[in-house]
């Protein structure tokens, strides 16, 4: 059994309220918004409804994540709300950090410590992430543009940076 299906992951099917949110957040001014207001948003509100439910899920109906690493330098849990894409069962997260020139913190946690947890809808899973080599990243790409549009714009935003993506996997699979 995969993550995705562990923890009991679903697709949400969008409303026309999702789609105007998630065709609003692909615009460059709107996701530098976000970038700064999303996170802490989506940690407010996991917080007062115990991990169940996340600010991103519930405005833009994308299915999401919380993800905890040790953080690379401090050793420390950081929490990381993400869209999370099914793949094969599991669960892939694309370190697009909005598509600025950027890498995200996280990305760097999992470079330094691959075991992580992964938080959703109150059930907390270990789990163990790999990078993709560009073939299976690229699948998963194609993946994240259907699911969210945002995606097609971040790599040219990203002003050449790489792009890498995550496989989260049950960590006793």
């Amino acid at each position: 059994m995969g993550l995705w299906d562990e923890l009991e992951c679903q697709l949400p099917r969008p409303t026309a309220f999702h789609r105007a949110v998630r065709t609003a957040a692909a615009y460059r001014p709107v996701s530098q918004v976000l970038r700064r207001v999303q996170q802490p948003l989506d940690r407010v509100v996991s917080g007062v409804t115990g991990g169940r439910v996340s600010a991103t899920q519930q405005l833009s109906g994308l299915p999401t994540i919380t993800l905890v690493t040790l953080g690379a330098r401090s050793g420390e849990r950081r929490h990381t709300p993400l869209l999370a894409l099914p793949v094969d069962g599991d669960i892939a997260v694309i370190g697009s950090n909005y598509g600025t020139g950027r890498t995200p913190g996280w990305v760097h946690n999992l470079r330094a410590n691959p075991d992580v947890e992964v938080e959703h809808a109150g059930r907390t899973v270990a789990a163990t992430a790999r990078r993709l080599g560009r073939e299976a990243a690229e699948s998963v790409w194609f993946t994240a543009i259907d699911t969210y549009a945002g995606y097609a714009h971040y790599r040219r935003w990203a002003a050449g940076r790489e792009i890498t993506v995550w496989l989260l996997s049950p960590r006793d699979a």
